[in-house]
């Protein structure tokens, strides 16, 4: 399984890009943009294809999430954190398909069992964030039935490792973000590694 981050940054043509990387099958899009406002996360969904929706997530955006019928929510750990235990409780009963980014192994069996799926990272050296060093490329523990996907530094060189470290599949933000026009291309290259590594 391999989500694909968007860039924090504006990209031209960006809703036809996420249409052509779900096309080609990436399994989820999580629209993260840390510096924008609920109304421009809803100009770009007013753009994108509404046969996508079912297969985006929102970051931290109640409002869009209330105004177009996306995949799900997914919670940043200061969001998260932010919430008192009823809250959260209302938050993850409101939302189906609800995510969070986790930083911390121990988190992994700590979450709320609601959260249908965690981001461990960094697993390798973030390609999008410089001095952001990787720490969990290594064998999870017992993740008890939860679903994690790898984040930080994954790219076609070595998202085969994830699946020997019992992730269940990669989130991608820089390898497919730092050239644009290459986007589906770049990702096609790392569902195939992926692919090709298929346990039996």
């Amino acid at each position: 399984m391999i989500w694909i981050i968007t860039s924090p940054e504006r990209i031209y043509e960006e809703e036809k890009i996420i249409a052509d990387l779900l096309q080609a099958g990436a399994h989820r899009i999580l629209l993260r943009k840390p510096g924008w406002q609920p109304r421009e996360y809803m100009a770009l969904l007013d753009k994108t294809d509404p046969a996508c929706y079912a297969r985006i997530i929102v970051r931290d955006n109640f409002q869009v999430c209330q105004r177009f019928p996306v995949g799900g929510l997914h919670l940043s750990g200061k969001i998260r954190e932010s919430m008192n235990c009823r809250e959260l409780q209302l938050c993850l009963q409101r939302y189906r398909n609800c995510s969070t980014g986790i930083h911390d192994m121990a988190d992994i069996t700590s979450m709320a069992p609601q959260f249908t799926t965690l981001l461990l990272s960094p697993v390798f050296d973030s390609i999008s964030k410089a001095g952001y060093s990787g720490r969990f490329a290594q064998s999870l523990p017992d993740k008890k039935g939860r679903q994690v996907l790898g984040m930080g530094g994954i790219d076609a060189s070595n998202i085969s490792r994830l699946k020997d470290w019992h992730y269940d599949g990669a989130a991608l933000l820089g390898a497919i973000w730092q050239q644009p026009e290459q986007a589906v291309n770049n990702y096609q290259r790392i569902q195939a590694q992926w692919n090709s590594n298929d346990h039996p």
